[in-house]
């Protein structure tokens, strides 16, 4: 057992990993998905089409692109050949040392939508930024998961939102000054989730710590992320699950009691609902992969089309 696994409260704040199209074929595509991961997508070979939204970017070797929390993606090949990417995802809630000024990247990365940050990175701006090499040893220390690796990884990420905070910069100079402008609250909703995700969590109070009314709250929830906000503590909660299930050995009852299910039964019927599958199919599964990418695509991906051969 890593020392990640050793402690029942943790949940993961990172996943690093490089996924070769041709050697699991069976996940391939990615399925369209969201969640609450920042995540940040290296080609190595190959020709990516990235469907974000309703935009979609072609990638090629040594390109870069970084997806915000919430946002909607799929991962193709351009013209049917395999490709070779790297992936490494974080959390800016849980990643606690982000300084202030950036407002955790978790407002940073949700206002990039609002004010139009490049988000594709050409294979000279990764070359110029040293993405390539953080994301390199960021999947080496990740894969050696020694006793200090998890210490080393996340230096490793304040250097990757480093790059993208001085690539945006160099790419917009108005770009400290739209930052400086006034804070919605609406997209600190997210984050309150998360942190209080062992809670009893009503839209109608997380309405009120914005200031808003009921209505007017979820209309502005759902302009800015696409779901509504019942939605989003739903999905939070899921994904609280999957960490849970993947990183630690808590039962049921223990995982319930720290992701804010009323009780077993109503866990293993959200999970199943949300996901396809079983809590108990996601951990065989996850232990069987050793670690994998936390994420329902794979997981799903792998249950349905690997039972149809």
């Amino acid at each position: 057992m890593s020392e990640h696994t050793q402690s029942t409260d943790f949940r993961q704040a990172f996943d690093c990993f490089r996924f070769d199209s041709a050697a699991s074929p069976q996940l391939f595509p990615v399925m369209p998905q969201s969640h609450y991961f920042s995540e940040i997508l290296l080609v190595r070979s190959g020709t990516c089409r990235i469907t974000r939204g309703s935009h979609i970017h072609i990638l090629g070797p040594g390109e870069l692109i970084y997806i915000a929390p919430l946002i909607r993606h799929a991962v193709d090949s351009q013209d049917g050949k395999p490709v070779v990417f790297d992936v490494v995802k974080f959390s800016a809630t849980r990643l606690k040392e982000i300084p202030d000024y950036l407002a955790d990247l978790r407002a940073l990365s949700m206002d990039a939508a609002q004010i139009l940050l490049p988000i594709h990175m050409s294979a000279e701006d990764v070359r110029a930024f040293h993405m390539d090499s953080i994301i390199q040893e960021c999947l080496y220390e990740y894969n050696r998961n020694d006793f200090v690796s998890d210490l080393h990884i996340r230096a490793l990420i304040y250097l990757l939102i480093t790059g993208l905070a001085r690539f945006w910069i160099a790419k917009r100079e108005d770009f400290s000054e739209q930052l400086a402008g006034p804070h919605d609250p609406i997209i600190d909703i997210p984050a309150y989730i998360e942190q209080h995700i062992s809670e009893s969590l009503r839209v109608e109070e997380l309405a009120r710590l914005c200031g808003l009314s009921y209505p007017w709250f979820a209309k502005r929830f759902h302009d800015h992320f696409g779901i509504s906000c019942k939605q989003c503590i739903e999905q939070l909660r899921v994904e609280a699950v999957e960490q849970y299930l993947a990183y630690s050995d808590l039962d049921l009852a223990g995982i319930s009691e720290r992701t804010g299910y009323t009780d077993c039964s109503h866990l293993v019927k959200e999970f199943k609902r949300m996901s396809g599958m079983t809590p108990g199919q996601y951990r065989t599964l996850m232990k069987s992969r050793d670690r994998t990418p936390v994420s329902s695509f794979s997981a799903q991906a792998a249950l349905n089309r690997g039972s149809k051969g």
